[in-house]
């Protein structure tokens, strides 16, 4: 039953961080001059790399108990600059500086309590799948703050959406101190991260070659698709339809990762991202629904991947890290690109689709 709380409570907490960072992501490319906004946009992934090296720091010295609730703390500050000072530019950068610090040391925190309470489960791979169920139910709740704020004609109201991240923040943390109960390794190493780039660089360099394809299939669809010209509210309804899917078909492919192994479902979350890709531009539905699949495919094994590539004196530190940096190279350069310049999707991310599939060709687990 304990575990069973662990589990609904770390995922709510990385519901509540990932639709926070999702609404400013979006909203950066909808309310904000298209230069600030992508200052906005990328000075999260800044945060989320800087977040993964303090908090990680934390979680393997100090206590993983400690890290999530000093990224609750972070998150919730942020919220309240945005409520209180929303027009004031630098509360903009420090609030989304926070947002960025908060989700990179909360993912792999969340992804290790999960992996910790379920240790012995035949099916702990498809269980920490759930975990990235995160993801398409934060942007669900994000996508759809946007549609109503923008069907009601209130976006001007959009930082009063963060009165929800500091309800739901205060639930899940207060949940998961409760359940969980940590299995301290003594860890002699004075900066995990170092140490970790030293001794276990390829499998660093593994990792993030294998997430930023992801990150930059998932940021493509979810935040550039808004700087087409088409009206926000038909982009809000075309996402949250392919996000809808990831219900399905995350948990869908986290069981066959399960079954037949993450090597091979990754590689055809790579083949339909490429698909996806072609299609984006010139039939925006069917763009956006093979690049959900795609993100599907690619993004339900990675925490069990991640947890498992590291040894656990530095598993804080490098699972998010590794997830991190990665999202900054896929997830916020892509789109960045493609909104500044012309060229084609598919030219933006064969490159990233080569580098996933050689480092996949590499992969070893720590067993």
């Amino acid at each position: 039953m304990r575990r069973n709380l662990v589990l609904f409570s770390s995922v709510l907490l990385t519901i509540t961080e990932w639709y926070t960072f999702f609404l400013v992501s979006q909203l950066s490319f909808i309310i904000f001059p298209i230069r600030l906004g992508i200052i906005v946009f990328i000075l999260g992934f800044i945060g989320r790399v800087m977040g993964s090296i303090i908090f990680g720091y934390v979680g393997d010295k100090i206590s993983g108990r400690l890290s999530i609730t000093l990224v609750t703390i972070s998150i919730i500050i942020s919220s309240f600059l945005l409520i209180f000072l929303a027009n004031n530019y630098y509360a903009l950068i420090i609030s989304r500086t926070l947002q960025g610090l908060s989700l990179g040391g909360e993912w792999g925190g969340a992804s290790i309590i999960v992996s910790e309470s379920f240790t012995n489960s035949k099916l702990r791979i498809f269980i920490l799948s759930l975990v990235q169920l995160a993801v398409p139910i934060g942007l669900i709740i994000s996508t759809s703050v946007i549609f109503l704020l923008s069907l009601f004609s209130i976006i001007k109201l959009w930082n009063y959406s963060f009165l929800l991240t500091i309800i739901l923040s205060v639930i899940s943390t207060t949940l998961i101190l409760s359940n969980f109960e940590e299995r301290r390794v003594t860890s002699l190493v004075k900066i995990p991260l170092v140490d970790a780039i030293r001794k276990e660089w390829k499998n660093v360099l593994i990792a993030i070659g294998i997430k930023v394809s992801e990150s930059s299939n998932f940021y493509i669809f979810t935040s550039y698709v808004f700087s087409q010209s088409v009206s926000t509210n038909l982009i809000s309804s075309v996402v949250l339809i392919s996000i809808l899917t990831q219900l399905i078909t995350m948990p869908f492919f986290g069981y066959l990762a399960n079954s037949i192994g993450r090597k091979i479902i990754l590689t055809l979350g790579l083949i339909i991202f490429a698909l996806g890709s072609l299609f984006l531009k010139s039939d925006l539905l069917l763009g956006e629904l093979l690049l959900s699949i795609s993100d599907s495919a690619l993004y339900s094994p990675q925490s069990s991947l991640f947890v498992d590539l590291f040894d656990k004196k530095y598993r804080y530190t490098t699972t998010n890290f590794s997830y991190q940096l990665a999202s900054i190279i896929g997830g916020s350069l892509s789109p960045s690109l493609l909104a500044l310049t012309h060229l084609q999707v598919i030219q933006i991310v064969i490159p990233y689709i080569l580098a996933s599939f050689i480092c996949l060709l590499l992969i070893g687990y720590r067993n």
